[in-house]
């Protein structure tokens, strides 16, 4: 009951609100970021679409034309199952992760370095892949029609002859003496995760990549993703697409089947789980930094007992009291608040790398955290301040 004792006890409860500000500032910049990038544009369609992730069995498959063998067959299937407005094949689906394959040739004397997908025509019905300029791949690229791809915007911005231009680059050959013409430029989409910029892509006709074609061999065997459109349950989509698989070929039968929308979800990553963790601990800390300063004003109230009966006594209003308790919690706040401001500031330089969309020192948070603490903390205050103003001044003074 020292003053000694008693300014340790507010120091405490002072550091407590620090640290829970802290908490609930970095809470509050990756919820942030999270709400950033859940309205990036990703540049596609994500409802409704269901994706299968094929390990092709090479060995079934040596030197074939898989067009023919494996995948046209597998899609007339597919695309005849009940609710499936379309289906294609493409080796990578956006945000998926599965592998990665790299083009690096010479165009208009620029080496190009870029992604490189195979897709099918109809791959462009299940996403809603806009274009930009030029078209996309039909059913009458195949491997008899005059071999082409499709680039994405960053391509072309990159390596257009005119830069002004891009879609002049619509109609060149894709690298020097090659037989490739380039002939739409798709909108740039989210490739590899949803905060990274679109990186350079070019998209080759499945339908174009026989067993004499260059690209036959860095694309057999790959893993292939098959995505469908469709408006029925997953649950009735999945094992009526498991047992066409199964037909197609029994290795088939234990892909990996999920949805866009988790694949999506899943790219949010280290942020989603970052948030998650400190909303568990801002949380604990804010209900810890609560109950503490409730605790300590109501053992003060219960100290002061006999003082605030001799105050009552002597004229003090009862108004006066509970301005007397309050202002005792408001200085822990401000004393809690102010360098907890100052940790959260400095704690921004380790979350940089999470933060998306979001300054590590965003001023709006910041402001939010402070004003929902301190309402927390004076209305955890105000309890036992009624209280001191609600004592009786004759059993006051008789309280030992």
């Amino acid at each position: 009951t020292s003053l000694r004792h008693h300014r340790l006890r507010g120091a405490l409860v002072a550091a407590e609100i620090a640290m829970s500000l802290t908490l609930l500032v970095v809470c509050g910049l990756l919820l942030r970021s999270i709400y950033s990038l859940r309205h990036v544009p990703l540049g596609f369609r994500t409802s409704h679409i269901v994706v299968a992730n094929l390990s092709i069995p090479s060995y079934r498959f040596a030197g074939q034309n898989m067009t023919e063998t494996l995948y046209h067959p597998l899609l007339e299937r597919v695309q005849h199952m009940h609710g499936v407005e379309s289906a294609g094949f493409i080796s990578e689906v956006p945000l998926g992760k599965t592998f990665v394959l790299h083009l690096e040739m010479k165009l208009s004397g620029s080496t190009i370095v870029a992604f490189i997908k195979a897709v099918s025509p109809e791959i462009q019905k299940v996403f809603g892949f806009q274009m930009a300029a030029g078209r996309f791949f039909s059913l009458d690229d195949n491997a008899k029609s005059q071999p082409v791809v499709v680039v994405n915007e960053a391509f072309a911005r990159l390596y257009s002859p005119d830069k002004h231009n891009p879609a002049a680059i619509l109609g060149a050959p894709l690298g020097k003496n090659s037989p490739l013409r380039i002939i739409g430029i798709l909108d740039d989409e989210r490739q590899k995760a949803v905060a990274d910029p679109a990186m350079p892509e070019v998209e080759i006709a499945i339908p174009q990549i026989t067993p004499t074609s260059a690209f036959h061999g860095p694309i057999e065997g790959i893993a292939m993703d098959l995505a469908l459109r469709s408006g029925r349950p997953t649950t009735e989509i999945i094992p009526e697409l498991r047992e066409i698989l199964r037909h197609a070929s029994p290795e088939l039968q234990n892909a990996t089947i999920t949805t866009m929308d988790q694949i999506v979800e899943d790219s949010y990553g280290s942020q989603r789980m970052a948030a998650h963790l400190l909303e568990i601990f801002g949380g604990s800390a804010l209900l810890l930094s609560v109950a503490g300063l409730y605790g300590l004003l109501a053992y003060v109230v219960t100290q002061r007992t006999r003082e605030m009966g001799v105050r009552i006594a002597l004229g003090a209003s009862r108004g006066r009291l509970l301005w007397l308790v309050m202002r005792q919690a408001g200085v822990m706040l401000l004393a809690g608040v102010g360098v907890g401001s100052v940790l959260a500031l400095g704690s921004g330089r380790w979350i940089r790398g999470f933060l998306y969309g979001v300054s590590a020192h965003d001023g709006w948070t910041l402001a939010a955290a402070v004003l929902f603490l301190f309402a927390s903390g004076m209305a955890a205050a105000y309890l036992p301040a009624a209280r001191a103003a609600r004592v009786n001044p004759m059993e006051a003074l008789r309280a030992e």
